[in-house]
């Protein structure tokens, strides 16, 4: 999981399909697996079999790249387009594959309840994994 730069709405939804697609490709190329693209205007949640023939910052850094060159190549947004620094990587048994392609897949109606950070918190919290409040981006105002 990944966001815009200063989490701006700056992936237009009539785009969203293609930019998934796009990621998903890039994964297959690359020898993973991909099972769920999705995300809203501001963030991207990407679930996928790994294989471990490279380290995962690596992948996150030229999925990041590839995105990028690609949203302003097309000119998706007025903008110049970039990805906040950083991102979320959370490994899941097998058992709950089929709950997080489903979370994935209903990303918008989920964020018109919870912003971003409360998610990554939430998560994070039942996962027990411990987080300091300095780390975890603000929401925009």
């Amino acid at each position: 999981m990944f966001a815009v730069k200063n989490r701006e709405s700056l992936i237009p939804t009539p785009w969203q399909p293609r930019i998934h697609a796009y990621t998903a490709e890039a994964l297959r190329k690359r020898g993973h697996i991909p099972l769920a693209v999705g995300g809203t205007m501001d963030h991207i949640h990407i679930l996928f079999s790994y294989s471990a023939k490279e380290l995962i910052p690596d992948l996150v850094r030229d999925l990041k790249v590839w995105l990028t060159k690609m949203i302003n190549d097309h000119h998706v947004c007025v903008f110049k387009f970039e990805w906040q620094k950083g991102y979320g990587c959370f490994s899941h048994s097998h058992s709950q594959v089929e709950n997080v392609i489903n979370y994935i897949k209903s990303q918008p109606q989920h964020h018109n309840h919870r912003t971003l950070r409360d998610e990554i918190k939430t998560i994070l919290e039942r996962q027990g994994i411990p987080f300091d409040e300095r780390y975890i981006f603000d929401d925009p105002v």
